[in-house]
């Protein structure tokens, strides 16, 4: 996958959120997704938006969902 799609992709899923993406990937991934370069770019993409939830302080998370 070139780096112009790999960005496109990344910012599809940012406009996507992570629930939506988390799902369309689980369901079938090629329908909605890609091929299976997306998957794991989908894969990857959700292993960093958790870890990102797991070192933001709870706090935080709190108060950024209103």
């Amino acid at each position: 996958m070139e780096d112009i799609d790999r960005q496109r992709t990344l910012e599809y899923f940012e406009r996507l959120g992570k629930d939506r993406v988390r799902l369309y990937a689980a369901v079938d991934c090629d329908r909605f997704l890609g091929n299976w370069q997306v998957r794991e770019l989908a894969d990857q993409w959700l292993a960093e938006k958790d870890a990102e939830a797991q070192t933001t302080p709870l706090w935080r998370r709190l108060m950024g969902k209103r």
